[in-house]
Order: structure tokens, then C-alpha cells, then sequence
């Protein structure tokens, strides 16, 4: 009986041996095949693809925001006048005179013709 214990453990020891070793003795192999090279020669361009478009971006981004800069100091120029003119017609005298003070007065009656002495001859 303890020979038969001891061959069993023996078989299993081996059939473990064996189930370890054998992805190792089988087709595994560290070099890449034609479809994966191929693969990867895609994702290369794809990746050179995306960078370009990231760097084209990435201009274009600061092209945007010095456009933004412009127009946001172009704006504060034109609140900042609008503020100063509105300061300084506050502080404008009222140099207009009211409207009731734009009456007028008549002008003065035309000269009455004068009178000649002089008589004038008929021929």
C-alpha cells in the first residue's frame, strides 16, 4: 500500500511538473508576428497623427487667447472712457439755459420810412 501512495504522488509531482512547464515548451515566443508589426506600424501613425493635431491645437489655443487679450484691454480701454466722460459731464456746468429762458424777446419794430422833403420831378 505505501508503494502505491508513493507512486500516485510520484504520477501527481510529474502531471504538476509537466502542467508548469509546459507554456514554456510550447509555441510562446518573445518575437512579434507580421499582423502585430503591422498593427503597431498603424498605431505609430496614429499616434505621430495625434500629435500633430494636439501641436495644431495647442497654436491655435494661444492664437485664440492673445486674440482675447486684445479684445479684453480694448474693452477695458472703452469702460475706462465711458467712465471718465460720464465723471466729467457730471462735473459740467449747466452752461444751457433752461428752456423757458429760451423765450426770446420780439425783435424791435422796423424803422419808419423817413419822409423826404424833397419833391421829386415829373417830366
Amino acid at each position: 500500500m505505501v508503494r502505491i501512495k508513493s507512486m500516485r504522488s510520484y504520477v501527481a509531482l510529474a502531471a504538476l511538473a509537466t502542467m508548469g512547464f509546459a507554456p514554456m515548451l510550447t509555441g510562446c515566443s518573445n518575437k512579434a508576428t507580421e499582423e502585430q508589426m503591422k498593427a503597431l506600424g498603424e498605431l505609430d501613425r496614429q499616434r505621430e497623427g495625434y500629435r500633430a493635431d494636439l501641436q495644431r491645437a495647442q497654436s491655435s489655443l494661444s492664437d485664440v487667447r492673445g486674440k482675447l487679450a486684445n479684445a479684453d484691454r480694448d474693452l477695458k480701454d472703452c469702460n475706462d472712457d465711458t467712465q471718465a466722460a460720464s465723471a466729467w459731464l457730471q462735473k459740467w456746468p449747466n452752461v444751457w439755459a433752461d428752456s423757458t429762458d429760451w423765450r426770446l424777446a420780439p425783435p424791435p419794430p422796423p424803422p419808419a420810412p423817413e419822409k423826404s422833403t424833397k419833391k421829386s420831378t415829373k417830366r
